[in-house]
């Protein structure tokens, strides 16, 4: 009784007790209890993500309800069931819900789902059969590959020539070559630091440490920006590492360009040209775009495609078939 209580106030709930979540999710494994299935998912979810996805509950739902519809039974289900789940919803719709064919994007969210039920199964003793096959992105169908046009490209960069306030010019025309010369991610561009500009390379942290080469339009944009930068450097007592330095005229100045202004400021830029996602949906984000025209530039100049990849860390380069057709 006493121990009840304690629970109560603590508000424990059963899945906050390891034997007690083996023990329910092992039967709704039997009997293919989507909604104790899907409740655990979320449970797991809340208790390790900083930010959980209220999407992927329901989408492992439908995957539950695939299984018994397939006539699967836990734990014996076929090596390819996953990928012939996506498959299946790309062309049908999800049981029971939205009809197809889906989008590769929907499909793609999908099997981002199912990942999580993987890492759920195993958090509550009930791992996924190790023969069981996770498929990989199915990235060459799920972005689209649609570099932006050089007369696209020319009138960006006479946008950034003529922005107002004058004092982001610099900086626009700095990411626009880091991201459409060189391949980089936003995030990848906020994290560079002064010290990563060496000469014809660029030196990119992260999660795909690596050396890029610079064009002699990036090499000129970018030893243009280091006395600015340098400048803006000054303004404060302790000046910051990072590459990319905010010009604004308040207290920010010379602080960290933020991974947000990063991407607001190439909004801006695409609104201004008529290019934002909202207006031209059919051929996707400026950003994406401008990642594809720096990769089709390393193409045409001969560069091996496994190089390009490693440069730009579009790693789907090196998926079998990318390319053909």
């Amino acid at each position: 009784m006493v121990g009840k209580m304690t629970e109560d106030r603590l508000g424990l709930e059963p899945w906050d007790f390891p034997e007690e979540r083996k023990r329910l999710v092992g039967e709704a494994l039997e009997r293919w209890d989507e909604g104790v299935l899907e409740e655990g998912v979320w449970a797991f979810l809340v208790r390790t993500r900083k930010k959980p996805d209220r999407e992927v509950p329901p989408l492992v739902r439908f995957f539950v309800r695939w299984l018994a519809l397939q006539g699967r039974r836990w734990p014996a289900l076929e090596a390819g069931d996953i990928r012939a789940y996506l498959l299946w919803i790309k062309e049908h719709g999800f049981p029971g819900g939205t009809k197809g064919p889906l989008a590769w994007n929907t499909v793609e969210r999908a099997r981002g789902a199912l990942g999580h039920l993987f890492r759920f199964l195993e958090w509550a003793g009930h791992p996924m059969p190790p023969h069981v096959e996770y498929p990989p992105r199915f990235t060459p169908y799920v972005q689209s590959r649609k570099p932006l046009t050089e007369a696209e490209w020319a009138r960006l960069w006479a946008l950034a020539e003529t922005y107002t306030p004058a004092y982001w010019r610099p900086l626009l025309q700095v990411l626009l070559v880091l991201v459409g010369e060189v391949g980089l991610t936003a995030k990848e561009v906020v994290g560079l630091w002064r010290a990563d500009l060496q000469g014809e390379r660029l030196l990119v942290r992260g999660e795909r440490l690596r050396e890029v080469p610079l064009s002699p339009l990036a090499r000129q944009v970018l030893e243009a920006w280091l006395p600015l930068r340098d400048y803006l450097a000054s303004h404060q007592p302790l000046p910051y590492p990072q590459l990319l330095l905010s010009p604004g005229p308040r207290k920010g100045k010379g602080k960290p360009l933020s991974y947000d202004d990063a991407k607001w400021l190439l909004k801006e830029l695409a609104r201004l040209a008529g290019m934002d996602a909202k207006q031209d949906r059919a051929r996707g984000d400026l950003l994406h775009r401008l990642r594809w025209r720096a990769i089709r530039n390393y193409l045409q100049a001969g560069h091996p495609k496994e190089k390009v990849a490693y440069w730009t860390g579009m790693r789907s380069l090196l998926i079998p078939g990318w390319g053909e057709g």
